[in-house]
């Protein structure tokens, strides 16, 4: 690869990560541990793919230090409606584990609601 290929690709790389960064600012999601990835228009509704993470926090049982262990399964969260399509976060949230009592913990966010699927604004909407 020559070195304005490689230039290139990394001012697309760059460049795209500015427009996923500025789709959430424009949703309104507040929470800087979430990066999102990638935004595809599937025709009937628009879908995000995004990831979870942060630094391993204190064991809720026993006040051990946890490690990261890996990610769980994707979670299907519905947001609000965006350009008149329906929005779908597909988030994968990192899993901790405490390191003394093996405890198992799942990253949580202000988004969605703890052991919740659907988010806090749609909630809020049908209320």
């Amino acid at each position: 690869m020559t070195y304005n290929e490689k230039c290139s690709n990394y001012h697309f790389r760059k460049t795209h990560m500015e427009q996923l960064n500025l789709i959430t600012n424009f949703l309104r999601i507040k929470d800087k541990n979430i990066t999102i990835t990638d935004e595809y228009d599937m025709g009937t509704h628009l879908e995000l793919h995004g990831h979870l993470d942060y630094t391993a926090p204190k064991c809720p049982k026993c006040k051990g230090q946890m490690a990261k262990y890996d990610y769980q399964k994707t979670s299907k969260i519905p947001y609000l409606e965006t350009a008149g399509y329906p929005l779908l976060i597909r988030l994968r949230k990192r899993r901790f584990k405490c390191k003394d009592c093996g405890k198992m913990a799942v990253a949580e966010t202000p988004l969605v609601k703890k052991n919740h699927q659907i988010s806090v604004a749609v909630n809020q909407k049908i209320a």
